[in-house]
């Protein structure tokens, strides 16, 4: 362990330069996105030595291991957040993407229930409040239930 410590203790801004470029390489050979950060952050750890040469190993594992962590946790939440609004993510799931929209009722509703004409395709819809629609009305689209749009009068 003493080893470890006093090569720790010795490394100059290059290593940390090194070790950071080594782990970009790595991501660039594994596009994870799990290697850039603490490569990132190493390359920050040897800019510090460089214009702090008498810093602590110490301080120096210290700024390496809080960067790594806040800079992944950061991206994974906003790499999140951008895959939520993804249009890839409803790929399956097409009637999400209808809510707030209008279509035109092909046939009248009956209990609440009737085919609704949206782009060039034919939806089985219900009325949110059970009316029955008439033909050619507009209605817009407040959400679904699997393939079933759920529709009130506009």
């Amino acid at each position: 362990m003493d080893q470890i410590i006093s090569f720790i203790d010795q490394m100059s801004y290059w290593h940390w330069f090194a070790f950071g470029s080594i782990l970009l390489i790595v991501e660039i050979i594994t596009p994870t996105f799990y290697f850039m950060w603490p490569g990132i952050a190493a390359v920050t750890v040897g800019v510090l030595k460089l214009l702090m040469p008498d810093l602590s190993w110490q301080v120096a594992i210290s700024v390496f291991g809080v960067m790594s962590v806040v800079s992944t946790v950061v991206w994974t939440m906003f790499y999140r957040r951008g895959k939520a609004n993804d249009a890839a993510s409803t790929l399956n799931r097409r009637t999400l993407n209808y809510t707030g929209r209008r279509a035109v009722v092909a046939e009248g509703f009956r209990s609440g229930r009737g085919p609704v004409l949206l782009d060039d395709t034919r939806w089985q819809a219900i009325s949110d409040d059970g009316s029955d629609l008439a033909p050619g009305s507009s209605v817009e689209i407040t959400g679904s239930d699997g393939a079933i749009l759920r529709v009130k009068a506009a």
